[in-house]
């Protein structure tokens, strides 16, 4: 009696087990892509019941926005449809395939102390097909036309009475704070028969990314000088544009 109830059992599990195998999410081959909450890209590919190429970018504190290291080892994707990668550094993507065309995961990042980069977290939601083309980003360079440009080598600020020039190298552009350094042209009493003109470092911070009709603009400009300046002239400044 034991042995036909342990028998009976056995192909009782063994039902149960295949019928979950048989309901598994089998997810749609091909590219795959999401945004994370963050606003960062994350892409795969599954092919032959695996993932491949797993990408993604993360933000990490004071040490900005990275990118994932490649792999080209291929990643099981397990009986309940989760997957993980973690790359060198320790950053790590994983998600679930909760139907065959939707997954559901997130990135992660340790906290590390140097330099001070704390453990974040990034949810996102994935579907089949490759990543659209991410929409044009402007900022306007001269605030007394409006005139919007994208990533700017000179700018006009404070109605024309700051000028910014060799903006040669944006960091993390379209991203939503990025940096830029260059130069600084100032003149005081421009008219006068000798002008004070001073040309400090000059650092140009945007932010207040906004979506507009099919296009994105930073709304506010913050810059900052480093060296001598005319008398008159602040050391900071900034102006929000609407």
């Amino acid at each position: 009696m034991r042995t036909l109830a342990a028998i009976t059992c056995a192909l009782a599990l063994g039902i149960g087990a295949a019928g979950a195998r048989a309901d598994a999410v089998v997810p749609v081959e091909g590219i795959w892509h999401a945004t994370t909450s963050d606003g960062l890209p994350v892409s795969f590919e599954v092919s032959g019941g695996q993932i491949v190429n797993p990408h993604f970018r993360y933000r990490w504190g004071f040490c900005g926005s990275v990118d994932s290291e490649t792999t080209i080892v291929p990643l099981p994707i397990d009986a309940n449809g989760h997957w993980k990668y973690t790359e060198g550094r320790g950053p790590w993507v994983e998600a679930t395939f909760v139907a065959s065309d939707r997954a559901e995961g997130s990135v992660e990042t340790p906290g590390r102390m140097t330099p001070s980069c704390p453990a974040t977290h990034a949810g996102f939601v994935a579907e089949p097909g490759p990543p659209p083309p991410p929409p044009k980003t402007f900022v306007v360079d001269d605030v007394r036309s409006g005139h919007l440009a994208e990533e700017p080598r000179r700018m006009v600020l404070a109605g024309g009475r700051v000028r910014i020039f060799e903006l040669d190298e944006w960091f993390e552009y379209g991203e939503p704070q990025p940096i830029a350094s260059g130069r600084a042209l100032l003149r005081r009493c421009r008219h006068c028969l000798h002008p004070e003109v001073r040309r400090p470092k000059a650092f140009v911070f945007l932010s207040h990314l906004t979506a507009r009709n099919g296009y994105r603009v930073y709304e506010r400009i913050r810059w900052v000088f480093r060296g001598a300046i005319p008398r008159g002239f602040a050391r900071h400044g900034s102006v929000l544009l609407k």
